[in-house]
């Protein structure tokens, strides 16, 4: 144990050298020339200084080398429950390779920048596909900059953000923008940004030429601690949140908690409706979660929610059965936030956390819906609508044998899945929420 130690904090030493070299490449990249984009402006194609002009490649973030003097080869068995081989290359460079197994575990900071650059150095790609919104598209100096093996002729693909581009027409416009660019299936997606962009570029990716690699890259708190683990991937249909898609898992989720440093309040809020359902889940951090905040959050805290969902989505990747206790709060949370888009639109988490104070009612854990509402109250339903939503909630993909089906709890820690909810009892339940 104490040799693995040693040798990782060799690892964060190294991949600390190797970034400060290349920090100086982040004012390079100090301009962004909108090129062409898709019938609709659906996206877009964004240039940068590195592109390759007239058939030559620039090879500015190619040029590295780490010398080493060493002619020892090790192989560490598993680090963060990923397996890892570690092979010096005498006098020449080195390079840690993650494998990837389903529910790929994340690699964060430092660490997780120089296995992204490996995986880079190792497989080489094709063509290399970077997928942003216009959020999260400033977040690129600094990512593409720590990785010196990226091909300088990568593509930045740019779509507008908000749920409203998890579309089918969407997709079908990034499909076609990788056949123009001559993507084939050796082609990497990388997907840097929030829950939108890692869901549609994951059912891009997953679903072009029937599968083309793809790695994610979260910049909130809610893609970090939800969207960028477990391989679902999926677009919006007919008005209902994630109908198609596919189980694919990334080949690499990368996690940098300093892109927290700029989210927005509302954004915070969305993160840690999913981070209280993990709590809820696992009984982990149970009350004490609803007191964090972004000051408070600290990375053990965001590494814990992660590995909440990782533990349940190794055990049943295709959620076959205990991976639909995910879905604590969703079944009337994905219903909110489907009517909400059409009236007053709201952020996925916010709509989790409405859906988990049903979902404590109807489990009779009111003391617990009691502390959640002292953090965060109800927000009252307009009894009008409960028809629509009883027939939002009758789309959700955990139904069974014509049953609404939800999750609760036994119990903080102990959830139970396919509970069926009647029309009754879930009027019922909205009905004494709003009386608060």
């Amino acid at each position: 144990g104490q040799a693995v130690d040693l040798m990782l904090t060799f690892f964060d030493g190294l991949a600390a050298t190797k970034l400060a070299e290349y920090r100086g490449l982040h004012d390079a990249f100090d301009g962004q020339a909108q090129g062409e984009g898709s019938e609709g402006h659906i996206f877009k194609r964004t240039d940068h200084p590195w592109r390759t002009q007239g058939g030559e490649q620039q090879s500015t973030l190619l040029q590295v080398s780490i010398g080493f003097h060493t002619e020892c080869h090790l192989c560490i068995g598993e680090v963060n429950h990923l397996p890892v081989n570690w092979t010096p290359n005498i006098g020449f460079k080195s390079y840690f390779w993650y494998v990837k197994q389903q529910g790929t575990a994340p690699v964060y900071s430092a660490l997780g920048y120089a296995a992204l650059d490996a995986y880079l150095n190792a497989q080489r790609p094709s063509k290399t596909f970077l997928l942003v919104d216009s959020n999260t598209s400033v977040c690129l100096p600094g990512f593409v900059g720590q990785l010196p093996h990226l091909d300088g002729n990568f593509e930045i693909l740019e779509v507008e953000p908000g749920e409203g581009s998890k579309s089918i027409e969407v997709a079908a416009g990034l499909w076609s923008v990788l056949l123009e660019y001559g993507a084939d299936r050796n082609s990497l997606m990388i997907n840097v940004g929030g829950g939108v962009v890692l869901d549609l570029g994951g059912f891009v990716a997953s679903t072009f030429k029937r599968g083309i690699p793809f790695i994610n890259v979260p910049t909130s708190l809610l893609a970090m601690v939800d969207a960028s683990v477990g391989g679902k991937t999926g677009i919006n249909h007919d008005g209902i949140k994630n109908q198609v898609g596919t189980f694919t898992d990334a080949e690499l989720v990368l996690i940098d908690p300093s892109f927290l440093s700029t989210l927005p309040e509302e954004e915070w809020r969305s993160g840690h409706g999913e981070m209280i359902k993990h709590s809820l889940l696992s009984g982990q951090n149970w009350p004490q979660v609803l007191q964090w905040t972004p000051q408070t959050l600290n990375d053990a805290h965001l590494r814990q929610s992660v590995e909440t969902k990782l533990a349940i989505v190794q055990s049943d990747f295709k959620e076959n059965g205990l991976r639909k206790v995910l879905n604590l709060g969703h079944t009337f949370g994905h219903a909110w936030e489907s009517w909400c888009a059409e009236h007053s639109p709201i952020s996925h988490g916010a709509a989790v956390i409405q859906g988990l104070h049903v979902a404590l009612y109807l489990s009779e854990q009111h003391d617990a819906r009691g502390a959640l509402g002292q953090s965060y109250p109800w927000t009252k339903v307009d009894e009008n609508a409960l028809d629509a939503l009883w027939t939002l909630m009758q789309a959700d993909k955990k139904n069974a044998e014509g049953q609404v089906r939800f999750v609760l709890l036994e119990n903080i820690g102990a959830p139970t899945f396919d509970c069926p909810i009647s029309r009754d009892q879930f009027r019922a339940a909205v009905q004494h929420l709003n009386s608060f």
